[in-house]
């Protein structure tokens, strides 16, 4: 409406009973619809309604004759005031939002529009205000504004990639992070297909996952790849895929990956990995990798029926060569027969050396006449004289041969009869060869007498436990004890473990003795706890045989009921060796912790795990090697493999032990590691019951630092 027209309504002579009932109808309907508010030219309060008072929270009589500068929060500028006034004193009407402050000193938002009225010159007199309350509104957008501000820092900051893609593998997002970790700018990643950085033999894996995802089979999944980066090399990445659905909820529409680069773990592991299964000094096989090996080609050749050969070399009078030159002069000579025997053998054979001078080899598809043939070679090549220091010193080897087929039923089987055949050419003079043969296994006189003595001892209880403090190496605190079992024959004396627990083993007494260690172990345990010692976690060792018996869940559960012992406080030891059947120990140890008992890996480091297997076994804690803690303070390969036990165990949140510590240099070190706890004769060598518990009542007063 123009001013002339505004000008001329008002000089309409209009009947007042007409226009009264009018305005008396719109002025209730407009109180009920909406905000409204009456100042004059200066800004003073002429008119409020009762919807203003209510949000404002002020009465009628505080408001009125008062200037509306007392609802000022503060919050606008004074330019955005200017602006305002400036717009309705110039006639024209301003539309914006105002937060304005309510009487109990809360913020109150309003989108408001003033309409100014103009005199007969054309010059405001009053304006009116019309608002409505959005407040609420205005929070959520902040919040909305907070959380959207916060997932741009995430995002923008993380060192993980973050990006979505479609049903059509399309990259539609990708966070910042692209360029720091792949060099790529964004522009050449967004809208691009997610498999093109892939790596080709990877791509496979990638798209199954992600298609089961997109599927519905599963709301999310864990896949492992490699990626390419601007330079054309590539890193190892683990994605975490997670679903979301679209707008309908009805399917999945996209999929967020979150990408970590996990090459120096996987740098580690492979590290790791090789130096755990070779032997640091010839860098050969150790004996944990030749039986996994072993073990793999053995059943392979059940199955298609080929020929496998096992040479089992121990050099003899080595002892001498090592009282006679020294140690280190014996590794030379050990290292220069470990390349002889490299050389004596075909490409697709193995050679693993594993004890100190002992050496096997395992021939795949060869007669017996190519086995000869290397037999032969290998006496000869070992009888060239080899210079130490140079001085010319000869060596030779008693060589066992087991062959398959044959009667054996294992690959353990197959080792042990070709170590048989070898301690048999010891016997015949050395520096020979034999095929194994069944009249070689006839057992030896103590044998059969400590297989007997142990039936016997069983049954008169003459199995003893001692028992060795595990500490936490950073406060220096007792935290539990390992059950160790003892053997003091009356007549016989003291027999090692090392003698009796291999018989224990092979003869299948190991789970009747097993059983013994476990409940003296708990009993003792409780009678402790009831003496105060209530935080203290006892270790047993559990073996292969007994881990997998058919009733050993409740044997355990048994025993925990007859010896009162809460579960929590007991942790099972299962050695590496365990894990070649991975699929069967996996759901026994889940059994075993879902009993709420603790299960640890023992002498970790020196078997068949795989680090790849340890994020799905249900275990607890990580038992490292003896063997790497006893050079650890001289050795780096030693110090590399312990340092990355603990760095992985920690991202896989696992605890980690150190056993056979047995000088401040070897504790030093493995706090330089953060190796969180340790057992060995440093603390304590094995104490009786006894003996234990007098050490429980100093403990108190005792730190290893």
């Amino acid at each position: 409406m123009t001013r002339e027209e505004y000008l001329e309504m008002k000089d309409l002579v209009i009947k007042k009973e007409d226009i009264i009932p009018q305005l008396v109808d719109l002025k209730y309907a407009v109180d009920q619809a909406t905000i409204l508010t009456i100042t004059d030219k200066d800004g003073k309060i002429l008119y409020v309604n009762d919807q203003f008072c209510k949000v404002i929270q002020y009465s009628k009589e505080e408001l009125l004759a008062n200037n509306h500068r007392m609802l000022n929060s503060g919050y606008h500028s004074k330019e955005y005031y200017k602006n305002l006034w400036e717009t309705v004193i110039s006639g024209n009407v301003w539309r914006g939002v105002l937060r304005n402050k309510a009487k109990d000193g809360s913020y109150i938002w309003l989108d408001t529009t003033i309409v100014p009225f103009l005199d007969k010159d054309g010059k405001p007199y009053q304006y009116i205000s019309i608002r409505d309350d959005v407040t609420e509104k205005k929070q959520v957008e902040e919040e909305l504004k907070e959380s959207e501000e916060k997932y741009r820092l995430i995002t923008e900051n993380t060192s993980d990639i973050i990006t979505v893609i479609n049903r059509d593998g399309n990259i539609m997002y990708i966070t910042p992070s692209s360029y720091a970790v792949l060099g790529h700018n964004i522009e050449d990643i967004e809208h691009s297909k997610f498999l093109r950085w892939v790596h080709k033999n990877d791509r496979e894996n990638v798209t199954l996952m992600v298609k089961t995802i997109f599927k519905g089979r599963k709301s999310f999944g864990d896949v492992e790849f490699r990626m390419r980066k601007k330079d054309g090399s590539f890193l190892s990445a683990e994605a975490k895929i997670s679903a979301v659905l679209d707008d309908e909820g009805n399917e999945v529409g996209t999929l967020v990956l979150v990408i970590r680069d996990i090459t120096l773990r996987k740098h580690s592991e492979k590290m790791i990995y090789h130096l755990s299964h070779h032997d640091t000094l010839t860098g050969l096989p150790n004996r944990a990798f030749f039986m996994n090996h072993l073990s793999k080609e053995f059943y392979h050749a059940k199955v298609i029926h080929d020929e496998l050969a096992v040479l089992y070399l121990d050099v003899d009078r080595f002892k001498n060569i090592n009282d006679s030159l020294g140690h280190e002069k014996g590794d030379t000579v050990l290292t220069e027969i470990a390349n002889r025997l490299r050389t004596s053998i075909h490409a697709k054979d193995f050679v693993a050396r594993i004890g100190g001078d002992e050496f096997v080899i395992l021939l795949s598809r060869s007669t017996r006449d190519e086995v000869i043939a290397i037999a032969d070679k290998i006496v000869e090549s070992l009888q060239n004289p080899i210079t130490v220091s140079k001085n010319l010193y000869t060596v030779t080897g008693s060589i066992g041969i087991s062959v398959y087929p044959s009667e054996v039923k294992t690959p353990e089987e197959l080792l042990k009869q070709a170590n048989i055949a070898s301690d048999t050419v010891k016997a015949k003079g050395r520096n020979s060869y034999l095929f194994f043969h069944k009249n070689m296994e006839e057992r030896s006189l103590e044998r059969i007498l400590l297989e007997n003595e142990m039936k016997k001892a069983i049954k008169l209880d003459q199995f003893t436990l001692e028992y060795q403090p595990k500490i936490d190496i950073k406060s220096g605190k007792l935290i539990g004890m390992e059950a160790l079992v003892r053997w003091n024959h009356p007549e016989l004396g003291k027999i090692p473990p090392g003698k009796f627990i291999p018989i224990a083993e092979e003869t299948g007494l190991i789970t009747v003795l097993g059983e013994v260690i476990l409940r003296k172990g708990c009993e003792q345990t409780h009678r402790w706890q009831e003496e105060g010692y209530t935080d203290l976690v006892l270790s047993v060792n559990l073996s292969t045989k007994q881990l997998y018996q058919n009733d050993l869940i409740e044997k355990i559960k048994l025993i925990l009921r007859e010896t009162n012992l809460d579960s929590k406080w007991l942790e099972l030891e299962v050695t590496e060796t365990a894990f070649t059947n991975i699929d069967n120990a996996q759901s026994i140890l889940q059994e075993i912790r879902d009993l709420g008992i603790q299960v640890s890996i023992d002498d970790f480091g020196a078997g068949y795990s795989s680090f790849s297997y340890l994020k799905n076994l249900p275990v607890n804690t990580l038992k490292i090697d003896a063997s790497f803690i006893r050079d650890i303070d001289l050795n780096k390969e030693s110090q590399a493999i312990v340092n990355g036990i603990v760095d992985i165990a920690e991202k896989l949140k696992l605890n980690v032990i150190a056993e056979g510590i047995e000088t401040v240099e070897q504790l030093d070190q493995l706090k330089d590691a953060e190796c969180p706890q340790g057992q060995g004769y440093y603390f304590s060598k094995p104490l009786t019951a006894d003996t234990f518990h007098q050490f429980l009542k100093k403990e108190h007063r005792l730190t290893f630092h």
